[in-house]
């Protein structure tokens, strides 16, 4: 009986771990939020984004957001990362960006992914999404890290 135990908790540890997977967050969402930029902070009532994923890419389409005195923005940068089975993020291609093609940028664990994506020398884009039972939790900010911000984004979607 304990041979059999053994041989089971073998084949059982033997057994790869199963692969991270960026298919949480494929789709198109939409929802509302709030955004920073400088000493200002507004409501934004409308805010799309649109990703693309499974367990070897991480693609962001296009967003928009819609708050409270600003026009739309609209955002249609496609950014394409390739996700390996271990979870890490690395950047591919996009357009409109400084970083480098092959630049491991963050990871995906579970229903999470986390980015710090380089602006320049000294800035970075830190990116945090997550899945919340059925809301999508996008929190983003940009700038140096220990200052003020020259952006942050948070927003609650649900897939449309």
């Amino acid at each position: 009986m304990f041979r059999s135990v053994l041989i089971v908790l073998t084949q059982i540890l033997a057994l790869p771990a199963a692969a991270e997977s960026a298919k949480f967050m494929d789709g198109v969402w939409s929802g509302k939020g709030t955004f920073q930029m400088g000493d200002q902070v507004v409501l934004c009532n409308d805010i799309m984004m649109k990703f693309s994923g499974d367990e070897k890419t991480f693609v962001v389409r296009e967003a928009s957001m819609k708050c409270d005195g600003m026009d739309q923005q609209n955002f249609s940068e496609v950014d394409t990362f390739a996700l390996a089975s271990d979870g890490e993020l690395t950047f591919q291609k996009g357009v409109a960006t400084q970083i480098a093609a092959g630049a491991k940028v963050g990871r995906v664990n579970g229903a999470r992914l986390t980015m710090l994506n380089p602006i320049d020398a000294a800035k970075v884009d830190d990116i945090d999404i997550r899945l919340a039972g059925d809301t999508l939790i996008y929190s983003q900010i940009a700038g140096a890290p220990g200052v003020q911000p020259d952006y942050a984004l948070l927003a609650f979607l649900k897939k449309k």
